[in-house]
Order: C-alpha cells, then structure tokens, then sequence
C-alpha cells in the first residue's frame, strides 16, 4: 500500500515564512517613513499656528518700536536669538506657556514645550510697518 503524502514541507513553509518577512520590512519601513513625514509636518503647521498666536499676543499686549535691518540680519542669518539685547523695544519673547494660559493656543499633541520661544518684532521694509515673529526650528519639533 502506498501512503499519499499531504501537505507542505518544512522547506516550502520556511520559504513562505522568509517572503512574508521580506513583504513586513519593505512595507514597515515605508509606513514609518509616511508617519515620520506626517509629524514633521504637523509640527511645521503647529510652529506656524504658534507664530500667528504670537503676533496676535504681542499686538494686543505690547507696543514695539521698529526693529533695525541689523536686528532682522542677527535673527534670520545668524539665529542668535539668546543673545538678543532685552532692553531693545522693538521685540518680545513671547513663551508657549503665555500663549496658552490666554487661551490662544493649544497644544494637544505635546509638540511644545511650554518654555519655547517665539520672537515677535516690528519690522519696517521702508514701506510698511508689520508685526513678524522668529520660531526656530527646534521650536515644537518634539
């Protein structure tokens, strides 16, 4: 009598088993590449949102005198904002924590730190007088 064998072999198994692990590595990584994309741009937008609040803040909070093109080259070029000279009228640091106790921010995601900083100055191009506002990148980017 002769047995019929059925089934798979223990080769056929394994070699499913080593696609299956392929197919999961190629498509978790572009799924974690697509998340990783999504965060950076929800931070950006939150960094964004957080400017406009900013403005808003200081404009009804603060009168600032027009900053110099000195002051506008230290922020944007040099980035030294820790350095900036607080006595100067023509800028506020204004925190996350302010913003949000006036109730014009929220941060539900936890991307900021409530001791973040924004820069809000006015800026004149010799034209118009504007208020504008420096985030650094780091700003919200947790």
């Amino acid at each position: 009598m002769k047995r019929k064998n059925s089934g798979f072999t223990l080769v056929e198994l394994l070699a499913v088993i080593v696609v299956l692990a392929i197919i999961i590595t190629v498509a978790s990584s572009g799924i974690i590449a697509i998340m990783n994309k999504s965060r950076k741009n929800m931070a950006r937008e939150v960094r964004s949102n957080l400017e406009e609040v900013a403005i808003s803040y200081a404009l009804d909070n603060y009168h600032l005198e027009t900053c110099s093109v000195e002051f506008s080259k230290e922020i944007y070029v040099d980035k030294n904002i820790n350095h900036l000279n607080d006595n100067a009228n023509c800028f506020k640091r204004v925190t996350v924590e302010e913003v949000i106790n006036e109730g014009l921010f929220e941060d539900a995601r936890g991307f900021c730190e409530k001791s973040d900083i924004v820069i809000v100055y006015r800026y004149n191009d010799g034209a118009n007088s504007e208020y504008k506002a420096y985030i650094s990148e780091n700003v919200c980017n947790n």
